[in-house]
């Protein structure tokens, strides 16, 4: 019986974002390929940005502007990849058919519009094209429905928020200016192609192309996201800008409010030996088999070299040992206090817990420490800065949410309708 889609969603949109939820766990490999083709292609754009940067500026992505008839002025082949779309008009609420099954949803739907300007289906759907068309085959009509709007629920309110971003730039520029960036864009992509095509050993882009395609996803795609991402990072880096004027006074403020990142606790690297009785046919046979390994101990054998013989702890191949332990960090309270009371390289006598007798040692130790201020205080700088940074970010990005129109595919539900508007991808 299929899932009721909001239980379906509440259920699944933690474990979706981290990749974990059934419909999309091989959906990432496009997604991330994208992403690692992108970051190039930054700090060009920022560079030539200031040229045409306002004294307030707000951009957004601009769509490629060549076409098939430029062909022969392209050496790269890039044109090809342009393409046009026919767009149905209006945002449909997610709905059923006749029968009463969800409908299947078109990458020419509108599913939100944002101050006007339209998302389409397939703009969420795009880098995911391949793995989308496997569930296509693999899954029932209404189940890969369900998915496509899975899907859309997880992805939508990035894509919003980029939208959000690049509407700020048709009210603040200047029709020339949005045309310089536009160019900008175009010419930062073309580049960042060429070095595509010599990273990947690749002809031409219109090979490159057909390569991501085969991933799933596409150069036009991949430009739709280059412009998107870069100048709506570009854009909230300008608007939070932050002028900080700190003293010693100030960072050390900060240092004693925050004592607690520069204290480091005391931690020991240990090692046990553990005998239990559920698994020597009760008490008397790990009596039996303990003394046999306290005797081997007594005769000067490896502490480790026992702990392999004789352990059936969770490290007993490892020779029993454990890794830095912090103080403070085990359930055990009785065994951390004896473990730091231990001085190095001591073995404990035996002791005897419920199930089970053990037997450590202590490898080496490092006592508790608080960093000094002086060794820190450059850091707490920077620390600060990053703070009031994404405060501002974050007040940046409430004021245009504050201020704008937005309609999606799930406006019908009141809790999803909200969760479309939760976004703040680039503050986080």
């Amino acid at each position: 019986m299929l899932m009721d889609p909001l239980s379906n969603w509440k259920m699944n949109r933690a474990n979706a974002l981290r990749g974990s939820n059934p419909c999309f766990g091989f959906l990432f490999g496009a997604f991330l390929l994208c992403s690692m083709l992108l970051l190039s292609g930054c700090q060009q754009v920022k560079e030539q940005f200031g040229r045409v940067r306002p004294n307030n500026p707000v951009v957004g992505p601009a769509p490629p502007r060549l076409s098939v008839e430029e062909n022969s002025k392209d050496a790269l082949g890039y044109a090809q990849i342009s393409k046009d779309a026919t767009v149905a008009s209006g945002v449909l609420l997610a709905s059923h058919d006749a029968s009463g099954e969800l409908k299947q949803i078109p990458d020419a739907q509108i599913v939100a519009m944002v101050n006007g300007d339209p998302i389409l289906a397939g703009d969420i759907f795009g880098p995911y094209t391949k793995q989308m068309e496997m569930m296509r085959k693999q899954l029932p009509a209404e189940q890969f429905a369900l998915a496509q709007r899975e899907l859309l629920k997880r992805d939508l309110p990035d894509s919003i928020e980029r939208t959000l971003l690049a509407h700020a730039l048709k009210t603040t520029l200047k029709q020339e200016q949005i045309d310089q960036l536009d160019t900008i864009l175009d010419n930062a992509f073309k580049e960042h192609v060429a070095r595509l095509l010599v990273k990947t050993k690749t002809a031409s882009a219109r090979e490159l192309d057909l390569k991501l395609q085969a991933d799933g996803t596409s150069l036009e795609q991949l430009r739709k996201t280059f412009g998107a991402q870069q100048l709506a990072m570009q854009y909230l880096s300008t608007e939070s800008e932050v002028h900080v004027q700190l003293g010693r006074v100030d960072l050390l403020k900060f240092y004693n409010e925050n004592i607690e990142k520069y204290t480091h606790p005391a931690q020991v690297e240990w090692q046990e030996i553990r005998v239990s009785f559920d698994q020597n046919n009760g008490r008397s046979g790990a009596i039996e088999k303990l003394n046999q390994a306290v005797s081997e101990l007594q005769q000067g054998k490896d502490f480790a070299e026992v702990a392999r013989e004789y352990s059936d702890g969770a490290t007993a191949s490892n020779g029993g040992t454990w890794e830095w332990t912090r103080q403070g960090s085990l359930a055990d309270k009785k065994i951390e206090q004896m473990l730091f009371k231990m001085k190095k390289g001591q073995v404990s006598q035996v002791i005897e817990s419920p199930g089970y007798f053990q037997i450590l040692k202590i490898t080496d130790r490092k006592d508790a420490k608080v960093t000094p201020f002086e060794q820190v205080q450059q850091n707490i700088q920077g620390e600060i800065y990053k703070l009031k940074k994404k405060k501002k970010t974050a007040q940046v990005i409430e004021k245009l949410k504050a201020s704008a129109d937005i309609e999606t595919i799930f406006d019908n539900d009141p809790e999803i309708k909200a969760a479309m508007r939760d976004f703040g991808k680039f503050n986080k």
